[in-house]
C-alpha cells in the first residue's frame, strides 16, 4: 500500500510539471471547434453573479462536452447514458473506444476517469486524469475529481492541493471551498 501511495506522489509530481509547461503554453493544443474558453474563463473569474457563473461554467461544459467529430460525441452520450444505468463496464467500453479515437478530446478522458473513479479503481482514474489536465489544465471537474481521489486513498495534502486549483480556476465552487476549509483545519499545525 505504501508503494503505491509513492508511486501517486510520483505521478502528482509529475502532473504538476505537466500543468507547468501547459499553462505556460497557452490554450490547450487542440480546443474544441467554436468554443471561445479564454473569454469563458475570464467571465467566471470576474463574475461576482452566482447566477452568472452557473451559466458561464454551463457553457465551458457544454464546450468541453464536444470534440468536433460526431462519432465521439456519440460514443461519449452513450457512454453517459451506460453510466447513469449502473453499466460502468459498458461505459468503460465506450469511452475506451473515445479516447482511442480522439486523444485530444479532454472530456473523453475526464468521463472515462469519473467511470474508473465510481468503480474504485483510482490508479487508472488518477492517469486518466493525468491526461485530462495536460490537454486542458483549467478542467475543474477534474481538478476536484481528484481531491476526492485523494481523500479516498487518505492523501489529505494532495487533496488540498487539488482542491485548491480547481478553486483557483473555477471561484464559483463552494463544495470545494468547503472542503479546502476542512482540509485545511485538518491539516493545521502539519507541514504541508
Amino acid at each position: 500500500m505504501l508503494g503505491m501511495h509513492r508511486r501517486l506522489f510520483a505521478f502528482l509530481a509529475l502532473l504538476l510539471l505537466l500543468m507547468g509547461s501547459a499553462s505556460c503554453s497557452g490554450p490547450p493544443a487542440a480546443p474544441p471547434p467554436g468554443g471561445d474558453l479564454d473569454r469563458l474563463f475570464q467571465r467566471l473569474q470576474s463574475t461576482q453573479s452566482e447566477e452568472e457563473a452557473q451559466r458561464v461554467e454551463v457553457a465551458i461544459r457544454r464546450v468541453w462536452s464536444r470534440s468536433g467529430r460526431a462519432g465521439v460525441d456519440a460514443l461519449a452520450a452513450h457512454a453517459v447514458e451506460a453510466m447513469h444505468a449502473g453499466q460502468y463496464n459498458q461505459a468503460l467500453a465506450f469511452l475506451d473506444k473515445v479516447v482511442e479515437t480522439a486523444p485530444q478530446f479532454a472530456e473523453g478522458w475526464n468521463l472515462r476517469a469519473t467511470v474508473h473513479y465510481l468503480r474504485d479503481d483510482f490508479r487508472p482514474a488518477v492517469a486518466d486524469i493525468g491526461h485530462v489536465l495536460s490537454l486542458e489544465p483549467r478542467h475543474f471537474g477534474a481538478l476536484a475529481g481528484l481531491g476526492r481521489i485523494m481523500l479516498e486513498m487518505e492523501d489529505r495534502k494532495a487533496a488540498l492541493w487539488a482542491f485548491e486549483r480547481a478553486l483557483a480556476v473555477n471561484p464559483h465552487l463552494p463544495e470545494v471551498r468547503d472542503q479546502i476549509e476542512q482540509l485545511q483545519d485538518e491539516l493545521a499545525g502539519l507541514p504541508i
